[in-house]
């Protein structure tokens, strides 16, 4: 440990310590090491070797388990009030503290949150009813709403959602507009990024016969993603606003962000954990419970993905947590393009990546710290308080048993939807405890807190570039 952290050990050592965890592989910023954690009023106030933590109201032996801070879902759809069939700030929290997740950032679905009556409405009901904490996105952005960035700035939505293709299709103009206005006041602007003219010619051929699920691939090609993400990252080169291209799915994509960073362009990027476990030869065994938007990719996408992951070219990963009710897949039993785009998510990121990436050797501890908590945090203004393990920071952190191995089943899903796109697969890394400002949230299969828990947290600025 630190002279620093020891130092702030000895100032607190006397001070009433609510929760100790000890004997954790604790996962910091510097590294791995063995120690613990001591928590006052919410906070982590003590980082130590074993021999130097007080006594405390609370102690919990971690047992040698990893000990890192608590995830950040950057891009989650979580509660729109015209889809709570769907999922609702109750459910889809406890689905995130299920999976180690103690922050998410709620994207809007289908419903317009681009004003201060729609945030203060938003940010109400989400403190009444979810259980762990919470941010969310403006959007989505048109050529109506663009001018109201500042002020949700002000009041701390500063992340803002714009599409390149349908439902939400905005012009370049509105793009460049929102760029703008961002590289004045501040936050980033996520684009979905398909190039519409390459979707409408493409999706021609799905006119006739083309009805099995692999189709939906098919019919958007990586070319489409590639297109547009060079697009935006001109715009972003022209106007100086930070750039954020949401779940690159193709090695072209990537290839496109490095280009764009070499250049000297603000743009970040993110990840799914489903492209990163499926490819789209699995579309026909899935079925529609497989499809969603941007699509499956090959084989060769996928390892693109990985490896841009691993050398830090992707900056995190996210659920684009989006399920629906089990009927509105089923639809696409016989037409895949009946079918409800969309997949679950967020109860499973954790998982998925300690037991793809970190038990195959895809990813190290200090990147999965990176990609799931430290970066988002930076990402969304919530550094240093959220995102590490850190004297000052919210006590936000999940025990993970790195040995444990699970089978994923419906039963085990708090998603109000009740199924999920990994059943019957065998997951080595589980998270066995969350805790959220300080208090358990999950224990061993069982969320532990009450609905209210959860507090909207106002973004910043960030700290950008993020840098390694």
């Amino acid at each position: 440990m630190s002279s620093t952290v020891t130092s702030t050990f000895r100032k607190h050592s006397r001070v009433t310590v609510d929760l100790v965890v000890k004997n954790a592989k604790l996962l910091l910023e510097s590294g791995m090491t063995h120690g613990g954690i001591g928590v006052v009023d919410g906070k982590i106030v003590i980082i130590a070797r074993n021999e130097h933590l007080p006594e405390a109201e609370t102690v919990i032996d971690a047992e040698g388990k990893v000990l890192m801070p608590g995830l950040i879902d950057a891009h989650a759809h979580i509660h729109d009030p015209t889809m709570l069939e769907h999922e609702t700030f109750t459910t889809g929290s406890k689905a995130a503290v299920a999976g180690g997740v103690t922050t998410f950032v709620d994207m809007p679905l289908t419903n317009q949150v681009d004003t201060i009556g729609a945030v203060e409405e938003k940010i109400a009901r989400g403190e009444e009813i979810s259980v762990t904490d919470f941010t969310f996105y403006a959007g989505m952005m048109n050529s109506e709403n663009h001018v109201a960035i500042p002020v949700l700035v002000e009041r701390g939505i500063a992340a803002f959602k714009a599409f390149n293709s349908a439902p939400y299709q905005t012009s370049n103009g509105v793009l460049v507009k929102c760029l703008s206005a961002i590289s004045e006041y501040g936050g980033h602007l996520t684009i979905h990024s398909e190039d519409q003219g390459i979707l409408d010619e493409f999706s021609k051929e799905m006119e006739g016969d083309w009805d099995a699920p692999i189709s939906h691939s098919l019919a958007r090609p990586n070319l489409a993603e590639q297109l547009a993400i060079r697009q935006n990252i001109d715009i972003a080169a022209q106007t100086g606003g930070h750039l954020h291209i949401a779940h690159v799915t193709t090695k072209e994509g990537v290839q496109e962000v490095e280009r764009g960073r070499l250049r000297g362009v603000m743009v970040t990027t993110e990840v799914c954990p489903h492209h990163l476990v499926f490819y789209r030869d699995d579309m026909n065994r899935l079925g529609p419970k497989s499809k969603m938007n941007p699509p499956l990719r090959t084989r060769e996408d996928r390892a693109a993905l990985w490896s841009a992951l691993l050398r830090g070219a992707i900056d995190m990963v996210v659920s684009d947590h989006a399920p629906c009710p089990i009927e509105m897949k089923e639809r696409g039993s016989e037409d895949i393009r009946e079918a409800w785009s969309g997949v679950d998510g967020i109860q499973t990121i954790l998982r998925i990546l300690m037991s793809e990436g970190i038990n195959k050797a895809r990813l190290s501890y200090s990147r999965l710290l990176r990609i799931c908590s430290r970066n988002p945090s930076r990402i969304f203004g919530l550094y240093p308080k959220k995102g590490v393990l850190r004297i000052g920071a919210d006590a936000d952190f999940v025990i993970i048993d790195q040995n444990k191995e699970e089978k994923i089943t419906a039963d085990m899903m708090e998603s109000k939807c009740g199924w999920t796109l990994y059943e019957g697969m065998i997951m080595k890394g589980v998270p066995v405890m969350t805790f959220v400002r300080g208090v358990q949230a999950f224990k061993e299969g069982q969320v532990t807190v009450k609905p209210g828990h959860g507090r909207f947290q106002a973004m910043g600025s960030g700290e950008k570039p993020l840098g390694e």
